[in-house]
């Protein structure tokens, strides 16, 4: 196996979080804290149809993030490097682009895969560990790092599967595409702690068998318990367990960069501006524990141990695990066997967990609509028809999209529903495109739009009429029949 040292000395940074704009009070108020903030760019980007330009970045928020307090790393969600099937290539310009806006030192990506050459799975699953797959993986790592232009490190990734006797440990596995990649690691504690609890590779055992010197930065975050299972859920607090084993291991990282706490937005007004201060301040004390080395050592990578004939490759695994998360019937032995695997029931609920936060996140007042009319089980039960005919979409808008399509064939008998996703599609298309787009009612939309956002349905229908709304991409701007200032505060454009 050969090895490519790197001579790279990368800045030590500091502790920081993964950007987020429900946290940036906190980071204006007390940019102390924030030595760096992390930016994951495709949570940003919006999918378009255009296949000359499939991505749409916006300027504004790359330079608003750059002036920001604090130095900036680069987390892409979009392009992992455990699979046999490559990530959209026109993301690579895009972050590379972002990458050289925000001065990142070094970019990191998953060892993990979410494409099949069929879908995306809709989840980052974990990668065929095996020699063949080291060699694979360590060859996308590679290419990725010559396509970005920096130093990138793969993150060490959660695992709800069972251990297989069919494959290399964890930590084995992790160390060789490292070493046969030349990269760095991203070692994300929580991911591990996570895959103790489920019943995988110890924490000790794990970074037993790692290159502790490639590692350059460290992610911590909270999580919880479902179905017997620990979650990798960026919840909250980070466990007090996990808390002492840091405590123990970033002192034999010598050449550690940056430590980062993640939270989901989602999760941020329930755990509170206070509290995520409060993990900040434990970051600095594990901060202060390291011992860095004064040039980044590369450790020899060990011989991977013998193993038999591997039955099927990294490409078959994907296709067999991508088909049995997403919820499809059985096809073949390896499919079969996965899918009496616990851990593939629980992905499979966690993806449509998601798929469902995307559709109500685009679509709220249809969503909200849908709900109040039907009633949340039939409502789910859509969701559950539509999931079991369309596999997972990778941008919330696309997603959304290929929901209202459902919904339009099944032609639910709701009123004013399709209206309602027409204004709804209207502006998200408008938020695209920024052309101005008008929708036209024939009955006072103004009493449904007041109802769904308060939560209840309206108890009589609007008056008839010719009534219109001009959707622009800072909001509505010009209403026929309506009061503008009573829609602004209806429906909340952004």
């Amino acid at each position: 196996m050969i090895e490519r040292a790197s001579s790279e000395v990368l800045p030590e940074l500091g502790v920081g979080i993964v950007y987020s704009s429900a946290i940036e009070p906190l980071i204006l108020e007390h940019p102390d804290l924030f030595d760096v903030l992390e930016f994951e760019p495709q949570t940003t980007w919006i999918e378009t149809p255009n296949n000359s330009v499939p991505f749409l970045v916006r300027d504004d928020v790359q330079q608003h993030i750059a002036q920001l307090p604090g130095r900036k790393l680069v987390h892409s969600i979009g392009v992992p490097v455990g699979g046999s099937v490559p990530g959209h290539a026109a993301q690579l310009p895009l972050l590379r682009d972002t990458i050289e806006r925000l001065q990142a030192p070094w970019a990191s990506e998953h060892l993990s895969f979410n494409l099949t050459p069929d879908f995306f799975t809709g989840f980052f699953l974990p990668p065929r560990q095996t020699p063949e797959g080291v060699e694979v993986f360590a060859q996308s790592a590679r290419r990725l790092t010559e396509a970005l232009g920096v130093p990138v490190a793969i993150e060490t990734g959660v695992n709800y599967l069972r251990p297989r006797a069919d494959e290399l440990p964890d930590g084995t596995f992790m160390n060789a595409v490292a070493g046969t990649a030349g990269c760095g690691i991203l070692l994300d504690l929580h991911n591990i702690y996570a895959n103790q609890l489920n019943g995988r590779q110890t924490i000790e055992q794990f970074l037993s068998q790692l290159p502790l010197d490639r590692v350059w930065e460290v992610h911590l975050a909270g999580g919880f318990e479902m179905e017997g299972y620990w979650l990798d859920a960026h919840s909250g607090a980070i466990p007090d367990p996990l808390l002492e084993i840091a405590r123990e291991v970033i002192p034999s990282l010598p050449n550690l960069k940056a430590i980062v706490f993640e939270i989901f937005s989602s999760f941020i007004p329930r755990f509170g501006m206070n509290e995520i201060r409060g993990e900040m301040e434990k970051l600095r004390e594990l901060w202060s524990l390291r011992k860095p080395s004064k040039r980044l050592a590369v450790r020899a990578t060990s011989t991977l141990p013998a193993m038999n004939g591997d039955q099927f490759g990294p490409s078959i695994w994907e296709s067999a695990l991508g088909n049995v998360v997403i919820g499809r019937e059985p096809k073949n032995p390896l499919e079969l066997e996965l899918s009496r695997d616990k851990g593939t029931l629980l992905v499979n609920a966690l993806i449509n967990e998601f798929r469902a936060s995307m559709v109500v996140a685009v679509y709220r007042l249809s969503s909200r609509l849908m709900m109040l009319a039907l009633g949340p089980d039939i409502f789910r039960a859509i969701l559950q028809d539509f999931w079991s005919k369309t596999p997972p979409h990778q941008y919330a808008v696309t997603e959304a999209e290929a929901f209202a399509g459902y919904i339009k064939a099944k032609n639910l008998r709701i009123p004013q529903l399709f209206k309602l996703l027409e204004f709804e599609q209207a502006t998200i298309a408008t938020l695209t495109d920024g052309q101005a787009r008008i929708v036209h009612f024939d009955l006072d939309p103004l009493p449904m739009l007041r109802a769904l956002a308060e939560g209840h349905l309206i108890e009589n229908p609007g008056e008839p009429g010719d009534y219109e709304i001009e959707v622009t991409a800072d909001g509505p701007i010009r209403v026929t029949g309506i009061d503008p200032d009573a829609v602004s505060q209806t429906f909340p454009f952004h």
